[in-house]
């Protein structure tokens, strides 16, 4: 895996973090706070927390590739 696949899946992980936001809003305002929304916020938050520590990955081994 190269570091053009890493960021690759960052940007996916943020998308389709947005996505789940997006119907965890759209679901509460049709039918407030069920299920569905609390499985999309979940969702969400495990994708933004994996993108962001594969972000913290990919600058450490950027930094040990350009020294």
């Amino acid at each position: 895996m190269n570091l053009k696949n890493i960021v690759l899946q960052i940007v996916m992980k943020f998308a389709f973090a947005g996505l789940f936001i997006y119907f965890a809003v759209d679901s509460i305002n049709v039918s407030g706070w069920g299920f569905l929304t609390w499985i999309s916020i979940f969702f969400a938050t495990n994708n933004i927390v994996t993108a962001i520590q594969m972000l913290v990955m990919y600058f450490k081994i950027k930094d040990k590739v350009n020294k």
